[in-house]
């Protein structure tokens, strides 16, 4: 008769057995692949930005008519110019101005039908190559009018006239040489009229010209940053612009480069600002152009729950608009680097910060810095070419000993930084750097 206690014996031996090799299996062999929740680490830039109104203030020279008369500029508009170089002319004679004005339009449409010429041998192009530039053109037209850039609308109107010349050419394989021969005769003909009666404008000093004065430029000046309080910037943004402005002068010089923006914020919104500090301010009504500024004063004063942020910058970004008045956005703070749920985020027994990612079959630590965090992710510090070369560098000299360290001591052991589409490991039992994965 076999003996009970020899039974229970031999199943807890083969029990032991089995636990000790399921052990092995997972410590030695690794965790199935299906255990294991991935992502991959990307690129993201999150921004905290405070919507307000800006008024902006220039160095502005108003230039004066000295007279009636119709005012043609000479040169364009936001146009660099010297002292004393001829920015416009003012016509006296209705008929003369008539005919500097049919001129300048005439110039326009030879300038688009010129471009608009089509050679010989491209007669049998590609139609939908033509077409789709065409659409492509109208397309993003719809696109800016969609987001109120109008500037950006008006400024590809050419563009498409253009396209689709070239594409009506093409098709009907009538060229534009008899209406280019046609305006080029009107325009001689109006040349040849006895001399024109005007009187020159000239730059009263070396700047930047601009055709249209708004009325606020002797309201909005350098000068009264100075002595700005929140009382006074009330009483500039009510005033009404002087009409003699906006019919009596030949434009502005804008003597210098640097600008001032003036907004309003309330005080809690200021909070996350810092006098100083440089901040990016974002312009919708001129395209979304972004410019770098520096926050030169907040001005605050205990009896107001308001204040008056005044920044300024050298830049004077490429085809921006200088509306005296328009929306803006305030980049109070941005994170860029990359994301990861919380949930991967791990620290090792020496309190190195990390996450665990999978490389093929094998596991491996990385560390990992967390800059920033929202709803359940953080924002991961993602370093430069630079920095990433220096790791190098130190990770190359420090080689030899990370192989012959104990690999269940960490403090000897040195680590990568997570880098961009590393495939990282949200949730996952018994991890460790080197584990198999099968």
């Amino acid at each position: 008769m076999l003996d009970p206690k020899r039974i229970v014996k031999g199943v807890l031996i083969f029990a032991a057995a089995i636990f000790t090799m399921i052990y092995m299996y997972h410590q030695v062999i690794g965790t199935k692949k299906a255990t294991l929740e991935t992502v991959n680490a990307l690129a993201i830039t999150l921004e905290n930005s405070i919507s307000s109104t800006g008024y902006i203030i220039r160095d502005e020279k108003v230039l004066d008519t000295e007279g009636a008369g119709t005012v043609f500029a000479v040169v364009s508009d936001g146009e660099k110019v010297s002292g004393g170089k001829t920015v416009a002319n003012i016509y006296l004679n209705a008929a003369d101005a008539g005919s500097k004005a049919r001129i300048d339009e005439i110039d326009e449409q030879l300038d688009i039908l010129k471009s608009s010429i089509v050679d010989q041998e491209y007669f049998s192009a590609d139609m939908v190559k033509l077409e789709d530039d065409k659409n492509e053109i109208l397309n993003s037209m719809i696109h800016n009018k969609a987001e109120n850039n109008y500037s950006d609308c008006i400024a590809q109107k050419t563009s498409l006239l253009i396209s689709m010349n070239k594409l009506s050419t093409v098709k009907s394989g009538v060229s534009f040489d008899a209406k280019i021969e046609q305006l080029r005769a009107e325009k001689n003909a109006l040349s040849a009229m006895p001399g024109s009666t005007y009187t020159r404008v000239f730059a009263p000093a070396s700047g930047y010209y601009y055709g249209i004065c708004d009325g606020y430029e002797d309201i909005f000046t350098v000068e009264s940053l100075d002595k700005l309080t929140i009382d006074s910037f009330d009483k500039m943004i009510n005033a009404q612009p002087d009409e003699e402005l906006l019919t009596g002068t030949a434009g502005k010089i804008v003597t210098k480069s640097r600008w001032y923006l003036m907004c309003e914020l309330k005080k809690s919104e200021s909070v996350a600002l810092s006098a100083g500090n440089n901040y990016s301010v974002e312009f919708p009504y001129s395209s979304n152009i972004t410019a770098k500024m520096k926050l030169d004063r907040i001005l605050s004063e205990t009896d107001k729950d308001r204040v008056v942020l005044i920044f300024t910058t050298d830049s004077m970004p490429e085809s921006f608009d200088y509306t005296r008045t328009q929306k803006i956005k305030i980049v109070s703070e941005s994170y860029s680097g990359l994301k990861i749920p919380k949930a991967a985020m791990r620290m090792l027994p020496d309190g190195t910060k990390g996450v665990y990612v999978l490389v093929g079959e094998t596991v491996h630590f990385r560390r990992a810095e967390d800059i920033y965090q929202f709803d359940d992710s953080y924002i991961i510090r993602h370093e430069s070419n630079t920095e990433k070369q220096e790791k190098a560098t130190e990770q190359t000299a420090n080689a030899a000993l990370t192989e012959e360290s104990d690999p269940e001591n960490n403090d000897t052991k040195t680590y990568r930084y997570l880098a961009l589409y590393d495939s990282v490991i949200v949730s996952g039992k018994d991890l460790y750097d080197g584990k198999r994965i099968n």
